[in-house]
């Protein structure tokens, strides 16, 4: 984005049933925060409808997802929330700027911490050849059982543009294949199945026409229980 306002935009998935709060300035000092500009929360349904938006105050710690978004996501199903960051222009926010608990209310499972996931728009153009950046992101599950059940969410942040996503899940030397279809703030979860042909899952890879928000999750049976939340992770050319 060019303009004198740097923008960072991230997303993440709120379903109902879980505390999820969200780190709203990861930096601790004073001067980080008075470099926030502003901050804006808009939540969109699965099919890319607008179900809210609300300014957030920079001052604040931290955002309780499930205060604003539990009764929308109980009529919707999940939300994509995305946050839109504006920084002055001297200041260099890296990314991830957003780092978020999630827990399902009343398990004894632990609560997850991840980063929340930079989409498009993630880092200033005027970092480096933003060109260069491509649309290939990949998640390496470590050995033995982890969950019961696997699934990566995924997000399309644009505004007006649709796209395709295609999601390879990889089982020793057998690769399968998915196209998703998602179109402007839109969402989906696609589920990959932890093995095939006796062999684990060792592998999950998406491309898209740009940078989604992406997720790979993790349930356990049968209490459907968040053990695994994390973000996929892109390579440059």
């Amino acid at each position: 984005m060019s303009n004198s306002v740097s923008a960072l935009l991230s997303a993440t998935f709120y379903e109902p049933g879980y505390d999820h709060l969200v780190e709203l300035v990861h930096q601790r000092d004073p001067e980080a925060r008075r470099r926030l500009s502003s901050l804006d929360l808009s939540a969109y349904g699965p099919d890319g409808k607008l179900l809210l938006e609300h300014g957030l105050d920079t001052r604040d710690e931290t955002l309780d997802l499930g205060a604003l978004l539990a009764s929308t996501a109980r009529e919707h199903g999940r939300v994509m929330a995305v946050f839109d960051a504006r920084y002055e222009e001297d200041a260099f926010p890296y990314r991830p700027h957003h780092y978020a608990y999630v827990h399902r209310t009343g398990s004894v499972t632990p609560a997850l911490y991840y980063a929340v996931s930079a989409a498009l728009g993630g880092v200033p153009d005027r970092i480096g050849d933003m060109s260069r950046i491509n649309n290939f992101d990949t998640y390496v599950f470590r050995r033995g059982p982890h969950a019961a059940r696997y699934s990566v969410m995924l997000g399309n942040v644009g505004r007006f543009a649709p796209t395709e996503a295609q999601v390879f899940a990889y089982y020793g030397a057998e690769r399968v294949e998915e196209t998703v279809p998602l179109g402007p703030r839109a969402h989906a979860e696609v589920a990959l199945a932890p093995e095939r042909g006796g062999q684990p899952l060792t592998r999950v890879e998406t491309k898209s026409l740009f940078r989604l928000a992406g997720y790979v999750v993790g349930r356990r049976d049968p209490s459907g229980d968040l053990v695994l939340f994390d973000h996929l992770f892109t390579f440059f050319k």
